[in-house]
């Protein structure tokens, strides 16, 4: 492929004393538990080993963006050439911040200065697990490849994740007259920025609302809008699951583990290119010891992006 392919990041401290005024300040009483819970601003360093991922299985990357709102992760080398840290007000309007809502975040990633027309988007969860090139994410013409885990039921989901997805589905299908219905995966997503925008642009009132919702909201457009669209409108490529896996919300294809003892122990069986650690409620501290210990021993050669 003649591209470049930029990765971007969202990022963190929920520790941070700064950090912390700016979330008691804003915090409303009626906010549903999805919206405020710890875990969502938790950093245990999973930044850190993505990255070393990058480095071991995805060196094609061109630069690699860190969106912040004013802070740095201290490990982190500010002087290497590949990694760029874009604050919240280098993209976000005035009048949307300080926000803890990453679906707001998300909706002005495009905004990014110097951001290529391809880009891949991550947590800082997400792992690059094994080698992987540029033609897992998009085909050889350009177009994104999208991968999908199970259906959307036609019903109204209670929680906001699954919620604000079937409401970007029905956007979309309401709009253009049909849109696949499946989740996508939990996985590292491609992107082409006018593609973004041009969504973005599409449904102008809806994204103003979500950029402006501090916290997540049931009123948001959680991204996975921008697949559909890239798909319905631009042709871009849906990859739909196919095996019993995928009933679950799992596949072969694409690793998901929840960060708790029992499932890391088995987390070392996984043959899948992308990985996902996910910390929840019930995450606690000896599950975080162990997930680092195996971080450090898949990942244990020190980068240039850290000091």
């Amino acid at each position: 492929m003649n591209f470049d392919i930029d990765l971007v990041y969202l990022w963190v401290n929920g520790e941070d004393s700064d950090w912390i005024v700016k979330l008691l300040t804003e915090k409303k009483e009626n906010l549903t538990e999805e919206a405020v819970s710890k875990c969502r601003f938790q950093d245990n360093n999973e930044l850190k080993y993505s990255l070393r991922s990058v480095k071991k299985y995805a060196p094609w990357i061109r630069n690699i963006f860190i969106v912040t709102d004013n802070q740095i992760p201290e490990w982190l080398n500010p002087e290497s050439e590949r990694i760029k840290i874009i604050d919240h007000k280098d993209i976000m309007p005035e009048s949307a911040r300080p926000s803890f809502n990453s679906c707001a975040i998300e909706t002005c990633l495009s905004k990014i200065p110097g951001l290529s027309e391809y880009f891949l988007y991550a947590n800082d969860d997400m792992f690059f697990w094994d080698n992987i090139t540029p033609e897992y994410f998009y085909t050889e013409d350009g177009k994104p490849i999208y991968r999908f885990s199970k259906r959307i039921l036609n019903k109204k989901y209670n929680h906001i994740y699954g919620y604000t997805i079937n409401r970007a589905y029905q956007l979309i299908k309401n709009h253009y007259g049909s849109c696949i219905n499946y989740f996508p995966q939990h996985g590292i997503d491609p992107y082409r920025k006018s593609y973004v925008d041009e969504c973005i642009e599409n449904f102008k009132e809806e994204f103003n609302i979500t950029v402006h919702n501090k916290f997540r909201s049931f009123e948001d457009i959680q991204r996975v809008i921008f697949s559909y669209y890239s798909i319905t409108v631009k042709g871009a490529k849906a990859v739909l699951p196919n095996d019993l896996f995928s009933f679950f919300g799992y596949t072969k294809e694409t690793g998901f583990c929840e960060c708790n003892k029992k499932n890391l122990l088995k987390i070392s069986k996984f043959k899948t290119p992308l990985m996902c650690i996910n910390g929840n409620r019930k995450t606690n501290s000896e599950d975080i010891a162990i997930m680092i210990k195996i971080l450090e021993e898949r990942f244990s050669e020190k980068t240039e992006f850290e000091k």
